[in-house]
C-alpha cells in the first residue's frame, strides 16, 4: 500500500491543478463580463444629466426610463432561469452578453424619449438571463467552502464596470453636445468579444465542484484528514489570516477612497478624516474579533462535545425536495442538462422552491434593499449636481459617484464573503446573518449621508453606507446556492431576482422621480444648476432608509433556518447523484 500512496497523492496533485486552473480561467472570462454587465447599464446613469438637458427630459422620465429597464429585466430573469437548468448555460450566458452589447451600441442613435426607453428595454432582456445562468455556472466550479469568496470576488466586477460606466458617461458626455452617443459605442461593441469566449467555455456537471471536492477528501485517506483535523483544530490560528484580510481590505478602501476624493474636490483633508475613520474602525474589528474568536476557543470543547452527542444521537431524515433531484436526470451528452420543458415539473420546481425559507428570507431580504440601491444609485449623480444638494460638476458628480460606491462596494463585497466564511463555522445561518447586519447598519449612515450638507461629510457617510450595502452580495449569492439542489440553481436565482427586483427597484426611480416633484415647493424654479431640481433628498430619505431598516430585521431574524434548507439541498444532490449512477451502471 505504501507505493500506491504517492502516485494517489501525485494524480490527486495534477487533478486540483488542471481543474483550479481552468476555473481560474472561467472566473476572469466571467468577471470580464460582469465588469461589461454593470458598465453598459450604468454608463446611461452617468450621463443623464446631459441626456436630461440634451434631450428635454426631467427627473420622472429619468425615472421611467431607468424602470423599463429594471421591469424587464425583473420579467426576463425567471425564462432565461428555467431555460438555463434545462440546457448548456455557457450558451446563455453568450447570448445574452450579445444582446445587451447590441442593444448598448445602438442607444448611440437614440433621439428622444421613445427611442431611450426602447433600448433600455431591450437591454433588460439581455441582462436577464447573464445572472442566473452565470451563478449557476460559476457554482459548478468552485466548491461550497469557498463559494462565498468567490461570488463576492465575482461581484466586485460589478462594482468596478459601475465605475467605469458613471466616469465613461459623465466625462464624454460632458466634452461636447451629442458626445455622450459616443460613451454607449465604446462600452457597446467589446460585449461580442467576450461573448464568443463564454460560448467556448467547457460547460461543468451539475454539482461537479462539490462531487469533486468529496471525491477528493476520500482519496486523501484518514491519515491526512487527521493532519488537516489537527491544523483545523485551532480557530483563532484558522481564521486568523481571514480576519487580518478583512482588516487590510477595510483600511485599504478608507485609504483610497479619501484619496481620490481629495484629488477630485481638491481638498487634501478629506484624506485625512477617511483614514483617521478608517483607523478606528479596523482598530475596534479587530478587537472584536480577537476577542470574539478568543472566546470561541473557550467554548471549543463544549461545542465538539455537543457535536459527538449530535453524531451518535443522529441527524433527523430529511426528505429531499420535490420535482428537484428527483427529477434530474443527466442529457445523453452527460454534461448535467435537466430533462426537456414541461408545466407540470416547472410548477413541480418552483413549488420545490417556495418550501425553501431561506430562499425566501434572502428574496425578501434583497427586495427591500434593490429599492434602496436603484434608488439611489440611478439618482446619485444628479443628487451631486443639484445645487441645493452639493452643486458638484457633471464630471465631479459621475466620477465622485462611480469612484466611491466602487472603492467602498468592493472593500464590502470582500469583506462580506470573509466574514461570512468565517462566522459560518461557528453559526450555520452567518451567510443570511452578515447580511441582516450589514443592511441594519446602512441604514442610519445612508440618513446622514442625504442630509448633511457638506461634500466631505457627504462622501464619509456614503462611503459607509456604499460599503455596508454590499456586504451581502457574496454572502447571499452563495446563500442560495447553498441551500438549493444543484439541479435548480439557476432556476433559483431567477425566481429570486424576479420577485426582488419586480416588487423592489423596479419601479423605485419612477417613485423617486415622482416624489422629489412633489417635495419640490418651486417645482424646478431654481434648485439645479442646468436640470430642472426637485427635492431628491426628502424623496430618498423617506423611502430608502425604512427599506433597508426592514431588509436588516428580515436578515437577522430568517437566519435560523439556513442550516435544515442546507442539509435538505445535500440529501437532494446526494440521492440524484446515486441516481445518476445507477442509471449509467445501467
Amino acid at each position: 500500500m505504501k507505493p500506491f500512496a504517492p502516485s494517489v497523492s501525485a494524480d490527486l496533485g495534477a487533478s486540483r491543478r488542471r481543474t483550479s486552473g481552468y476555473a481560474a480561467y472561467a472566473f476572469a472570462i466571467m468577471f470580464s463580463i460582469n465588469f461589461l454587465n454593470y458598465m453598459d447599464r450604468y454608463v446611461f446613469t452617468g450621463a443623464s444629466p446631459i441626456i436630461g438637458q440634451e434631450l428635454g427630459l426631467g427627473l420622472d422620465q429619468l425615472g421611467y426610463i431607468a424602470s423599463a429597464f429594471l421591469i424587464v429585466y425583473s420579467l426576463g430573469t425567471l425564462p432565461f432561469g428555467i431555460w438555463a437548468d434545462r440546457t448548456r448555460r455557457k450558451n446563455v450566458v453568450a447570448l445574452c452578453v450579445a444582446i445587451w452589447s447590441l442593444a448598448t451600441a445602438f442607444t448611440a442613435l437614440a433621439s428622444n424619449f421613445i427611442a431611450l426607453f426602447l433600448s433600455r428595454m431591450v437591454l433588460g432582456v439581455g441582462e436577464a438571463g447573464y445572472y442566473p445562468a452565470g451563478t449557476a455556472l460559476l457554482s459548478d466550479y468552485y466548491s461550497r467552502k469557498k463559494r462565498a469568496r468567490i461570488m463576492s470576488r465575482w461581484g466586485a466586477g460589478t462594482l468596478i464596470g459601475l465605475m467605469v460606466g458613471f466616469i465613461l458617461g459623465g466625462f464624454i458626455a460632458g466634452l461636447g453636445k451629442g458626445s455622450w452617443r459616443l460613451a454607449f459605442l465604446i462600452s457597446g461593441v467589446p460585449g461580442l468579444v467576450l461573448a464568443l469566449l463564454a460560448w467556448r467555455l467547457r460547460e461543468p456537471r451539475r454539482n461537479e465542484a462539490d462531487e469533486q471536492e468529496e471525491m477528493e477528501e476520500e482519496q486523501v485517506g484518514e491519515q491526512q484528514e487527521l493532519k488537516e483535523g489537527r491544523a483545523s483544530s485551532d480557530p483563532v490560528r484558522a481564521h486568523l489570516k481571514s480576519v487580518i484580510s478583512v482588516l487590510v481590505y477595510l483600511l485599504g478602501g478608507f485609504i483610497v477612497g479619501g484619496t481620490v476624493c481629495s484629488l477630485v474636490l481638491k481638498n487634501w483633508e478629506v484624506i485625512l478624516v477617511f483614514s483617521a475613520i478608517g483607523l478606528v474602525l479596523v482598530g475596534a474589528i479587530a478587537l472584536l474579533a480577537i476577542g470574539g474568536l478568543l472566546l470561541v476557543r473557550r467554548w471549543q470543547a463544549r461545542i465538539i462535545q455537543a457535536q459527538e452527542t449530535d453524531a451518535e444521537v443522529g441527524e433527523p431524515e430529511i426528505k429531499p425536495l420535490a420535482g428537484a433531484a428527483l427529477t434530474t436526470s443527466s442529457s445523453p451528452a452527460d454534461d448535467g442538462q435537466r430533462p426537456s420543458f414541461s408545466w407540470r415539473r416547472l410548477g413541480q420546481d418552483f413549488s420545490s422552491l417556495l418550501r425553501i425559507r431561506s430562499l425566501v428570507v434572502l428574496t425578501l431580504v434583497q427586495t427591500f434593499a434593490f429599492y434602496a440601491q436603484g434608488a439611489s444609485v440611478t439618482f446619485l449623480p444628479v443628487y451631486l449636481h443639484q445645487k441645493d444638494a452639493l452643486g458638484l460638476t457633471v464630471g465631479q458628480a459621475a466620477t465622485l459617484s462611480g469612484v466611491v460606491v466602487v472603492i467602498a462596494g468592493i472593500a464590502g463585497m470582500i469583506i462580506g464573503g470573509y466574514l461570512a466564511d468565517i462566522l459560518n463555522t461557528f453559526h450555520p445561518g452567518a451567510r443570511i446573518l452578515v447580511c441582516g447586519i450589514g443592511f441594519l447598519l446602512c441604514a442610519p449612515s445612508f440618513a446622514l449621508a442625504v442630509t448633511v450638507h457638506s461634500t466631505t461629510a457627504f462622501m464619509i457617510f456614503f462611503f459607509i453606507t456604499a460599503m455596508l450595502i454590499l456586504l451581502y452580495n457574496g454572502p447571499c449569492t452563495a446563500a442560495i446556492q447553498d441551500t438549493v439542489p444543484s439541479a435548480l440553481r439557476a432556476s433559483a436565482v431567477a425566481l429570486a431576482l424576479l420577485l426582488a427586483h419586480l416588487l423592489g427597484d423596479a419601479f423605485a426611480p419612477s417613485l423617486i422621480g415622482v416624489l422629489a416633484q412633489h417635495f419640490d415647493p418651486t417645482h424646478g424654479g431654481h434648485f439645479a444648476h442646468d436640470l430642472a431640481g426637485q427635492d431628491l433628498r426628502l424623496a430618498l430619505l423617506v423611502t430608502c432608509v425604512p427599506m433597508l431598516v426592514l431588509a436588516g430585521l428580515v436578515g437577522i431574524v430568517g437566519a435560523r433556518w439556513m442550516k435544515s434548507d442546507v442539509a435538505a439541498a445535500q440529501r437532494a444532490d446526494a440521492l440524484a447523484q446515486v441516481q445518476r449512477s445507477g442509471a449509467a451502471m445501467a
